[in-house]
């Protein structure tokens, strides 16, 4: 009797290549699919969004099969230079998910814009927005303005506060904040004392420093 021979070890290797690649091609397609296409909106792109979801619940999945197809070729005697290499692949995928999660906060990323309209400077001026957030500038002259950027750590009110020639300009639940739902909002201080509240939603890209 012939002894029995080894199966080839290169269907194995096979899948553990498909089982890398799929959700790694698939999960950047996703992300930067939506990044291009909404400019980092969370509400549109839904498409996308369904993609990168059928990712990282397919993902778990292929890692582990991709690791059971590599246990095989093992077995089937593949050298180790392709098992290492198919290895690599399905690894990279897990910071690669987490570095594409994180990346999603800028859609959560809110802009708010102080524009100091009156011909006076104003001093100590605090943007308080969700309780815990904060942004502080000594000194606002006329005509200028300052934007700051922040992901809320929860939902919450906008409250400014600026000092104008020794008197207190506050201002108390300028707008509201919903973590994933952006916005731009303009405020305005006027020659006369009073705060000025304009919102939008979050226009593509706002996020970006310097926009």
């Amino acid at each position: 009797m012939s002894a029995a021979t080894t199966p080839e070890p290169r269907a194995a290797l096979t899948l553990a290549t498909a089982c890398g690649l799929v959700p790694l091609l698939v999960g950047s397609l996703a992300f930067f699919g939506w990044l291009i296409t909404t400019g980092g909106i969370g509400s549109e792109g839904k498409p996308f969004i369904m993609l990168g979801i059928a990712a990282l619940g397919g993902g778990p999945v292929l890692f582990v099969v991709g690791l059971g197809a590599l246990a095989v070729a093992r077995r089937r005697g593949a050298p180790a230079r392709p098992l290492v290499r198919r290895a690599l692949l399905l690894f990279v995928n897990l910071p690669l998910a987490a570095l594409y999660f994180l990346g999603l906060k800028v859609a959560a990323v809110q802009r708010v814009e102080v524009v100091n309209l009156g011909d006076v400077a104003i001093q100590d001026v605090t943007l308080v927005a969700c309780r815990s957030a904060r942004h502080e500038a000594e000194e606002l002259g006329p005509g200028d303005r300052l934007v700051w950027r922040f992901v809320p750590p929860s939902e919450g009110m906008l409250a400014v506060s600026a000092r104008r020639s020794g008197e207190t300009l506050t201002l108390e639940d300028g707008c509201m904040f919903f973590i994933f739902m952006r916005k731009d909002v303009l405020v305005e201080l006027t020659a006369d004392g009073e705060w000025q509240v304009t919102e939008a939603d979050g226009a593509p890209w706002s996020w970006i420093p310097g926009r």
